[in-house]
């Protein structure tokens, strides 16, 4: 697979929750009184993982100006870790990309990924935004190019 990305430093982990297993939220409860998710899927991985990282970058794309729902079920599987102080305080850089205005995008990051950022305490260190409807077209994008490597070299200075 082709990628875009620019090489980062350091330890890190890209993760593609298109090649997981997440399943949606059962709204059981269970997490409330166990802080312990009872669905046993991919998602089982993140409760140890996002509590050590440092820095979590959400990439996602704009699907009618929301985040895909994928990533919302991610989100909201999440809620284990809500309450409990595990993620305050950690950088997150929010990534989106649409077909659509620009300004479409930054709707996504200002409401649902302001949403998430805020009611874990996360500190959102960037929001960037690319317009594009298929893969290839910031490849051919001077300007996405180049914010693509200021990315990566604000990733590797943390």
């Amino acid at each position: 697979m082709n990628r875009i990305y620019k090489e980062t430093k350091g330890q890190k982990e890209l993760v593609l929750l298109r090649k997981l297993d997440i399943k949606h939220c059962a709204g059981c409860l269970h997490c409330e009184t166990h802080k312990k998710c009872s669905i046993s899927d991919d998602m089982q991985k993140f409760y140890e993982k996002l509590p050590k990282a440092n820095l979590i970058v959400i990439g996602t794309p704009n699907y009618f100006d929301n985040v895909p729902g994928l990533l919302k079920d991610f989100i909201d599987r999440t809620n284990p870790l809500y309450d409990t102080g595990k993620l305050k305080s950690k950088k997150l850089i929010a990534i989106v990309t649409g077909g659509g205005k620009i300004k479409n995008s930054k709707r996504v990051a200002d409401q649902a990924l302001r949403y998430f950022s805020e009611g874990y305490g996360l500190k959102t260190i960037g929001k960037y935004y690319f317009q594009a409807l298929h893969r290839d077209e910031i490849k051919k994008n001077p300007k996405a190019l180049k914010l693509i490597d200021q990315i990566s070299k604000k990733i590797n200075l943390l």
